[in-house]
């Protein structure tokens, strides 16, 4: 039973495999090309600038918010997962818009002519760029739009013949003078393998349109696109393209043995549907530093693998090109840190990407693809004083690839690693974005207030790095500052981005790299004295890091303004893990109900709202309308600590939520996010009323593990225990994390910057 169950899987399999094969047009005789061409000759005529366009196109776009009214067009190719374990891209959006708009110039010329160079620090995505659009190429090859085509040489058996062309041609051209059958095709193409004498492919996978001569090509184009508008008459990849040496000696040597007759070559022509491939070198090709060129040929004609080939070719020195480039054809090649290779291995490629062709022995070969490199900052300084550097700048096209500078991106680049964690360990709260916020903190550079309008130089002067990446979080700065200064900031924002851009030592060259955080996560989860990835096993890790200040450049700043000051970004993301561990604990003990105070809240703007605008206010009880209620706001903006005038306190809160709803448009109102601060206040409040309870709970808490602890009195012992319940339940913290957690901001001095 199983073998016939086996038997007819393979049955269905097998003729799925014949169906997609037939479908998918995979073999094609060329006047059943010329068909295809006919209907599309826009999608089959791409040179590989305007195929990789297309498929950028094809993925889609999408918008992208970065910060405070920031949108970057977000293409979606990038999205694409490339392989096990590898993300997607977060964050690159400029990078990949500057990579979109080299090819649209190459497109609008009609060649392309410079290689495009990926500079940007390590571990900051240049080489997941390169991977992510050769594995789209894959992708979108395999697709109806990205359908693409080259061809092969096909020298059919004695058993397949001539009809009516005489012993001299038969001689000539070593075939039988029987007529072809084959399904009453006079192509070769469909030909059985055993009716098959010999098959010469082009390594250069060359458009087979390139066989029909320029004059007749150009004129077929014309014919077929009479009645369809074009934005070119004819396009120069059609009109300048050109056979590859070996395939247009074939050609040449069929021409004259065929006296002239091109219907008789063409009967020769197999064209085939390739997809591009990195594991097989279709199209895509990657080179690692190494002194060679990236181009060869060798001759084939006396090889035994070609043996049968007609006598008709054999007179004439065939030679097969190979290397990266050859491979490449047609598709995309990346050449990783290409500075790191001497400078004689790839000057070569001044010449090839001026002409887009490379010398071969066997004559010039031209080539139609996208160059991609990549190198570190260090490398391309060095490379810049170089004196072969003015005649390498014209041909490149430099797209800089910086680290991120936004915590909540930044933490996107750590997903699939966490996939791969807590399948044995659990992720604890807040680790992941306090390791982000590090990284990022490292990355800021001090703003130069004389950069920006006069207007805004004292503000800037103030902005250290943890409002600046509260900033390019799209998050609000402290209240170091006013609601008016926020809102200038705000406005600010992309002016911040930039103002380091045209610097050498711009903002995200330095820093902490991805690789390193990644490195640490993993660090962090096989620490043994802690049953999570938590923050706290995360700090451990950091500091370790940072004990040798000679492995990483970052590390050896001299702090300035607060910035470059790793130890006291270690400092501060405990103490906002402190922070926030404190107020969830507090959350657990169910002693402060947030929503009540979000109530009331609401309730005091109604009748803030109706003081200012002198208006009358709806009593709920009564349902009479009434003077705003004073009372009800001397009581609320007591408990928020505010003092001074009440006018002034209540316009500057109505400020407040205009200015939400502003730039939130969208956005449903959300009061715990508006009110945050005077939430925190009326909370602390709350909790300083009940100081000598949290702080008994707290202790008692602490003793988890302990005979003392099993001895608390009942009462105590439950309170704890629930607490412990709803950290666990609530705030996903493991029972010995967030013990550990309370000894942690037990002994940690609350003292530091923005505690």
């Amino acid at each position: 039973m199983a073998q016939l169950q086996s038997k007819d899987l393979l049955n269905s399999v097998s003729e799925s495999v014949k169906r997609e094969f037939k479908e998918q047009k995979y073999i094609l005789s060329y006047d059943e090309f010329l068909d295809i061409f006919s209907k599309d000759p826009r999608k089959l005529i791409r040179n590989s600038a305007e195929y990789m366009l297309d498929m950028f196109k094809y993925f889609g776009v999408s918008e992208v918010k970065h910060s405070y009214n920031i949108t970057k067009r977000h293409f979606k190719l990038f999205e694409r997962i490339r392989g096990k374990n590898k993300p997607a891209i977060t964050g690159q959006e400029e990078a990949h818009e500057s990579i979109y708009r080299v090819l649209e110039q190459f497109v609008r010329q009609g060649k392309v002519d410079k290689l495009i160079l990926l500079h940007g620090p390590n571990g900051s995505s240049k080489s997941s760029t390169a991977e992510s659009l050769a594995s789209a190429l894959e992708e979108y090859s395999k697709t109806e739009h990205g359908v693409v085509y080259k061809f092969n040489w096909i020298f059919p058996s004695d058993k397949i013949g001539y009809e009516g062309l005489g012993d001299n041609f038969n001689k000539h051209i070593g075939f039988g003078d029987e007529a072809p059958t084959r399904n009453g095709s006079k192509s070769f193409a469909h030909l059985e393998d055993d009716e098959i004498m010999c098959k010469i492919v082009s390594e250069m996978k060359e458009n087979p349109i390139f066989i029909l001569p320029k004059k007749e090509r150009v004129e077929f184009y014309k014919k077929i696109t009479s009645n369809v508008m074009y934005n070119d008459d004819i396009p120069m990849y059609l009109e300048e393209g050109a056979l590859g040496a070996k395939s247009k000696k074939i050609f040449d040597s069929l021409l004259v043995a065929y006296k002239g007759d091109l219907e008789k070559v063409l009967r020769h022509v197999q064209v085939e549907r390739f997809f591009y491939s990195s594991r097989y070198r279709v199209g895509i090709a990657s080179v690692e530093p190494q002194m060679a060129i990236d181009a060869q040929d060798r001759q084939i004609t006396m090889e035994r693998n070609i043996q049968n080939i007609p006598p008709a070719l054999q007179n004439i020195r065939i030679f097969e090109p190979q290397g990266e480039l050859i491979d490449a054809n047609r598709g995309f090649i990346e050449f990783a840190d290409l500075l790191k290779r001497p400078l004689e291995a790839f000057k070569y490629l001044l010449t090839t990407i001026e002409k887009m062709n490379i010398n071969l022995p066997s004559g010039i070969a031209d080539l139609d693809l996208i160059m991609m490199a990549s190198t570190n900052e260090k490398h391309l300084d060095a490379f810049k004083n170089s004196p072969d550097w003015p005649s390498f700048k014209g041909r490149f096209e430099l797209v800089r690839v910086p680290y991120l500078l936004s915590a909540k991106l930044e933490q996107k680049i750590y997903e699939e690693d966490i996939k791969i964690i807590e399948k044995t360990k659990k992720i604890g709260p807040h680790s992941l974005i306090l390791l982000a916020k590090w990284a990022v903190l490292t990355r800021l550079r001090q703003p130069d207030p004389d950069y920006y309008d006069p207007s805004l130089r004292n503000l800037i002067a103030r902005l250290d790095p943890y409002d600046k990446q509260a900033l390019y979080d799209g998050n609000e700065p402290s209240n170091t500052f006013t609601e008016i200064e926020k809102g200038l900031l705000k406005k600010n924002v992309e002016e911040i981005l930039k103002e380091s851009q045209s610097s050498v030592a711009y903002e995200g060259r330095f820093g902490a790299s991805p690789r390193e955080m990644k490195m640490l996560l993993y660090f962090a989860a096989q620490n043994e004295r802690h049953d999570s990835l938590s923050a706290i096993a995360l700090f451990d890790e950091i500091e370790k890091l940072t004990r040798d200040r000679t492995i990483y450049d970052y590390l050896q700043f001299e702090p300035r303004g607060g910035y470059h000051d790793y130890r006291e970004f270690i400092k501060y993301i405990k103490t906002q893990y402190s922070s926030q561990f404190h107020k969830e604990f507090l959350s657990a003990l169910n002693l402060y109900d947030e929503e009540q105070y979000i109530k009331a809240l609401q309730r005091y703007m109604r009748n803030v709202s109706a003081f200012i605008k002198k208006e009358k206010i709806q009593n709920d009880i009564t349902g009479r309308n009434e003077e705003a209620n004073e009372s009800t706001m001397d009581e609320m903006e007591t408990l928020m600590g505010a003092t001074g005038n009440k006018r002034d306190i209540r316009e500057r809160l109505v400020a407040k939520l205009a200015s939400w709803r502003v730039e939130r448009p969208n956005d449903e109102l959300n009061f715990a996010k508006v009110f945050e601060a005077e939430l925190s206040i009326i909370a602390r409040r709350i909790y300083e009323s009940k100081e000598e309870e949290i702080k008994k709970i707290k202790t008692s808490m602490m003793m988890l593990g302990s005979e003392d602890y099993n001895n608390l009195p009942k009462e105590v012992y439950q309170l704890c225990e629930n607490t412990f319940e709803n950290l666990e339940k609530i705030y996903h913290y493991t029972r010995k994390n967030a013990w550990e957690s309370l000894i942690f901001i037990n002994s940690l001095k609350n003292n530091f910057k923005h505690s």
